[in-house]
């Protein structure tokens, strides 16, 4: 299932930001001042996670490959 959100890009101060709706905030567990990371994927696409999940998913690929030397 392929879930799109559209983003607006404002001016913020010198530079630019992304307003993220609602919904997406609470789905990401966002809050003022956390960081987010927009990481690039295959053919060009682009997934936007928050950085809890990126250390979520760091975790469990450490995890797998200690083991998988275990075996």
């Amino acid at each position: 299932m392929i879930l799109m959100t559209e983003l607006k890009i404002r001016n913020v101060g010198k530079g630019l930001g992304l307003e993220l709706p609602q919904d997406l905030v609470e789905r990401l567990h966002l809050g003022a001042g956390d960081s987010i990371c927009l990481e690039k994927m295959a053919h060009g696409n682009y997934r936007l996670v928050s950085k809890n999940d990126e250390l979520e998913e760091q975790m469990a690929l450490i995890e797998g490959y200690m083991h998988e030397e275990d075996a």
